[in-house]
C-alpha cells in the first residue's frame, strides 16, 4: 500500500514540475492585453477578499498578494484566454480551496467555441497517459499515448494541471481533475481548431488521426461514454454470498423523488436479503462514490439515515461571511426540500443569519438538528466505501464521517478534500475583461466539533488504482478488492 501511495504522489510531483511556465499558444485570435488581464486579476482578488469566509486558512495574506502580483507580471504583455485562465488559477490555487477557482465547465465551453475538443479520454497510470475512451480505434483503449501532433502529452497535462484548484493537500485528486480537462485543452495546446484533425502517436508505434469536435458534439460523445444513472444498485454474487453495490454519481437535486425512491428500494432489498430464509447469505454493502463531485447537502442528508443507528451531526456547523454576492447566492437555495422539522432547517437558520448580519461580518452557525436514522431500514452491517480523486465536496463530508465513526473500510484513492471539512456554496462570477467564469466559496463546512481545520488529505484504508491492463480489459480492481473484503468480514444478521 505504501508503495502505491508513493507511486501516485510521485506522479503528482513530476507533473507539478511542468507548471513553471504557462502554456500560451502564439498567434491566436483570442488575445487580451496585459492591462485587461491585470484588471481581471484585481477584480478576482477583490471578490475573494470580499466573499470568501476564510481565505487565509492554508496561506498567508502575503502569499496571496505575491500570487496576484506574480500573475500580473507573468502576462504583463498580454495573452490568450488560456493564459488568462492560468493566471486566475494561479491566484486561486494558493488558497487550496477546490470551490474557489476557474469554473472548468464554462472555461471548457468558452475555449472550445474556437478550438474544439479532442474525443479522447485518459488516465495517468505510473506517470503514463493511458487511453480510457476514444472516438478512434477502440483497440487503443489501455494504450499509452506518447505525443499529440508531435507535442509531449505530459506538457499538455501539466498545462491543464495549472488550472485546477485543490482542497488542502489533496494533490492526487488535483491530478485526476486535470485528466478530465485534458481533451478540452489539447486542440489549443497543439495549435488545432474545430474541423481539424489531430495526430495521436502511441508508445506502441501506432498512429491515428482523430477529429476535433465542437461543443455540442463533444457533449454528445461524453454522454455516450458515460451513460450511467445518478443512482443505481445491484446484487453481486461472489464466493457463495450476496453483496449489494450502491452507486451514487452526484448529490444534485434534479430529481429528489426518484433519488429517494431508489435509496428506499435499495435498503428494503438489503433488509430482505438479511432474512433467515435466503438461500445465500448476505455479506454486506459496497457504497461506490467514485467520481461523485458532491452537490447539495439536502441530497447527502437523504443517504445517511440508512447508514446509521444513531443521530449524525454533519456538518457540525458552517462559517459564513456576509456579502451582497453571498446573500444573493443563498437567496436562490432549494429550500423547497426542507420539511417543517427536518434536519435541513439548519440551512434556513443559516440563511436567516446571513441576511441579518452586516456585510463583511463573519458568523458561525452550528447545525443543531441532526440526521436521524431511518427506523426499520437503517443498515448497520458490513460496509465498504469506494472513493477516487474525483470524489469531492459533500462526498468528502460523508467520507470523513465514515472514517471517523469507524463505519467501515475505504478503498480506492484519496478524494478531493481534507479530514476537517470543505469549503462550499460557491458564488459564480464573470471577470469583466476576459469573460472568464470563476467561483468563490461563500461558506466553510466543518465536519466535527470541537472545530479544527487541517490541510492533510483524507487517505483511504486500502489504496487501489486500476492499471493499464485493467483499463484495457474493463476490469475494476477497486470494486473487486472491496467485495473480497466484505465477503470476509460479514457481520451476523440482525
Amino acid at each position: 500500500m505504501r508503495l502505491l501511495y508513493r507511486r501516485l504522489f510521485a506522479t503528482c510531483v513530476i507533473l507539478s514540475s511542468l507548471l513553471s511556465a504557462p502554456v500560451d499558444a502564439q498567434g491566436q485570435a483570442d488575445r487580451f492585453t496585459g492591462e485587461q488581464i491585470q484588471r481581471d486579476l484585481d477584480s478576482l482578488a477583490e471578490w475573494i477578499l470580499t466573499i470568501h469566509p476564510s481565505p487565509f486558512v492554508h496561506c498567508s495574506s502575503i502569499e496571496f498578494n505575491d500570487a496576484v502580483e506574480s500573475a500580473k507580471t507573468t502576462f504583463a504583455g498580454g495573452g490568450t484566454l488560456y493564459g488568462a485562465a492560468q493566471m486566475a488559477a494561479k491566484v486561486c490555487n494558493v488558497l487550496k480551496d477546490s470551490h474557489t477557482g476557474v469554473a472548468l465547465q464554462s472555461f471548457s465551453e468558452q475555449l472550445g467555441a474556437t478550438y474544439g475538443h479532442l474525443p479522447l479520454e485518459i488516465q495517468t497510470v505510473e506517470n503514463r497517459l493511458i487511453v480510457t475512451a476514444t472516438a478512434g480505434d477502440s483497440a487503443m483503449v489501455g494504450s499509452e499515448i506518447a505525443r499529440i501532433n508531435g507535442i509531449s502529452v505530459r506538457s499538455v497535462l501539466g498545462g491543464g494541471l495549472a488550472l485546477i484548484s485543490q482542497e488542502g493537500d489533496a494533490a492526487l485528486a488535483r491530478l485526476r481533475m486535470s485528466e478530465k480537462l485534458w481533451n478540452d485543452i489539447v486542440p489549443f495546446s497543439v495549435g488545432a481548431s474545430i474541423a481539424d484533425s489531430i495526430e495521436v502517436d502511441y508508445a506502441s508505434g501506432v498512429t491515428e488521426q482523430l477529429p476535433v469536435l465542437d461543443n455540442e458534439s463533444i457533449k454528445r460523445w461524453h454522454a455516450a461514454q458515460n451513460e450511467v444513472a445518478p443512482i443505481s444498485w445491484r446484487e453481486v454474487q461472489t464466493d457463495s454470498v450476496i453483496s449489494v453495490v450502491l452507486t451514487i454519481r452526484h448529490f444534485h437535486p434534479e430529481n429528489v423523488r426518484s433519488f429517494r425512491q431508489e435509496l428506499q428500494a435499495c435498503f428494503r432489498h438489503i433488509r430482505s436479503l438479511q432474512s433467515a430464509n435466503q438461500s445465500l447469505p448476505f455479506a454486506g454493502l459496497v457504497l461506490d462514490l467514485r467520481s461523485n463531485s458532491g452537490g447539495h447537502i439536502a441530497i447527502m442528508a437523504e443517504l445517511l439515515p440508512y447508514l446509521t443507528s444513531t443521530p449524525i451531526h454533519l456538518p457540525a456547523g458552517v462559517q459564513i461571511k456576509a456579502s451582497r454576492a453571498a446573500k444573493n447566492r443563498w437567496g436562490t437555495g432549494r429550500f423547497g426540500l426542507v420539511g417543517r422539522n427536518s434536519y435541513l432547517k439548519n440551512l434556513q437558520v443559516l440563511k436567516t443569519t446571513l441576511n441579518k448580519i452586516d456585510n463583511d461580518s463573519i458568523a458561525y452557525i452550528p447545525f443543531k438538528r441532526s440526521i436521524q436514522p431511518r427506523r426499520r431500514l437503517a443498515y448497520t452491517g458490513t460496509t465498504a466505501l469506494l472513493l477516487d480523486g474525483l470524489s469531492a465536496s459533500a462526498t468528502v463530508s460523508i467520507a470523513s464521517w465514515f472514517v471517523r465513526s469507524g463505519r467501515g473500510t475505504t478503498f480506492g484513492e484519496p478524494p478531493m478534500g481534507s479530514v476537517s471539512g470543505t469549503f462550499g456554496n460557491p458564488v459564480r462570477l464573470v471577470l469583466p475583461e476576459t469573460g472568464l467564469v470563476v467561483h468563490v466559496a461563500s461558506a466553510r463546512y466543518f465536519t466535527q466539533t470541537p472545530v479544527r481545520w487541517e490541510a492533510r488529505p483524507l487517505l483511504v484504508d486500502r489504496p487501489v488504482t486500476p492499471d493499464a491492463e485493467d483499463i484495457q480489459n474493463g476490469t475494476d480492481p477497486v470494486l473487486d478488492a472491496a467485495l473480497n473484503w466484505v465477503n470476509h468480514n460479514q457481520q451476523p444478521q440482525p
